[in-house]
């Protein structure tokens, strides 16, 4: 059975053709003795790792942790959409998410079962280099018994986005370290790129500015019924002042500077690509990610393309269906196609 794996900057997403699985891409260190916090979380079935003598919690349990224990440090094994060079424990709690999400991989006729995982394009607005980080995620899920293939972010995005327009446009994927961008015609890929600014940085400067935790951000920002970004002023269910009206405003503050700021490095890209071709008639553009999820994120989008002189003609904006684990079921569909093309080959050699 092949496997798709989104390996994002806050929430790791397989994909088989039965079941999605998530899982968020955070860990914090419980203090104390090592043997009794561990026997604790036993009882809890809580999942968490060891390293050097002390004890980390994993996932989803870290951020509920984080929540209720405003001075618990809330911690990432990735960083704007690569490994985190400050987390000495990214590397055992990444192996810890993919082997829950993955399992181990299964033998079909002496083959090993493909795994297709993505990596982000290369960033234009930082230094770092992906290709250590696609090294250590390779070896992570090889370890498991996977037959390995990799894909950048956004191709997968588009495979999954734009199977209607004949793999035609353009896609863009809101993560929380990136976004990532790829322009695709007919199936080939002629730009593609990343901006290192996500939900992460919106989240961050949202905490600076209103003095709270990151993770109380990220709960109002994934779970307020009043978060619109559309709206110029906050329903009245929350007293002008209180902290969760000014998380909300500056959340609506933050986003339209992201939008703004990947629109600019879009047209950038594209009037300084030596490659893109003349598409003959408007095109459709994809969002997916699960930073574009936030109400009137696609209304934004659109209000703000229309103040940029834009080189292409564009159709239409959309949100893929599903958007967050869109990028794990394009990473699934290349792997399923990649099993296809090696079982014809047995077949054919047999």
């Amino acid at each position: 059975m092949a496997k798709g794996l989104d390996c994002g900057t806050s929430y790791y997403i397989a994909a088989t053709d039965k079941s999605i699985k998530k899982q968020r891409n955070v860990f914090l260190t419980v203090d104390g003795d090592a043997n009794q916090v561990k026997r604790m979380l036993k009882r809890q079935n809580i999942p968490f790792v060891e390293k050097s003598g002390k004890v980390h919690i994993v996932g989803q349990h870290a951020f509920n942790y984080a929540q209720i224990f405003s001075t618990t440090e809330l911690r990432r094994p990735m960083a704007s959409g690569l490994l985190n060079p400050q987390e000495r424990a990214a590397l055992p709690v990444l192996n810890a998410i993919v082997g829950e999400l993955l399992g181990k991989g299964r033998k079909k006729k002496g083959k090993d079962e493909v795994c297709v995982y993505c990596i982000p394009a290369k960033p234009i607005d930082q230094t770092r280099e992906v290709s250590y980080h696609e090294d250590v995620l390779k070896q992570i899920i090889e370890g498991y018994g996977y037959k390995v293939k990799v894909l950048e972010e956004s191709i997968a995005l588009a495979y999954e986005g734009l199977v209607d327009n004949d793999l035609t446009g353009i896609a863009i994927s809101m993560g929380a370290g990136m976004c990532n961008i790829c322009v695709m015609y007919q199936g080939m890929s002629s730009l593609s790129f990343s901006v290192a600014r996500g939900g992460d940085w919106i989240d961050q400067n949202v905490a600076n500015d209103c003095g709270c935790p990151v993770a109380k951000v990220t709960s109002v920002k994934e779970n307020s019924s009043q978060l619109d970004l559309t709206k110029s002023a906050i329903n009245d269910i929350y007293q002008e002042g209180s902290e969760e009206y000014n998380i909300i405003n500056a959340i609506r503050s933050y986003y339209g500077a992201l939008v703004n700021y990947l629109l600019t490095n879009l047209t950038h890209q594209f009037n300084n690509a030596e490659s893109v071709p003349n598409f003959p008639e408007a095109i459709p553009v994809v969002f997916g990610g699960g930073t574009a999820l936030v109400k009137g994120f696609m209304e934004v989008v659109g209000e703000q393309f229309n103040q940029e002189e834009f080189p292409i003609q564009v159709k239409e904006f959309t949100l893929v269906e599903d958007a967050h684990t869109a990028v794990a079921r394009g990473c699934l569909s290349e792997a399923q196609l990649i099993e296809e093309e090696e079982n014809e080959n047995n077949e054919e050699s047999s």
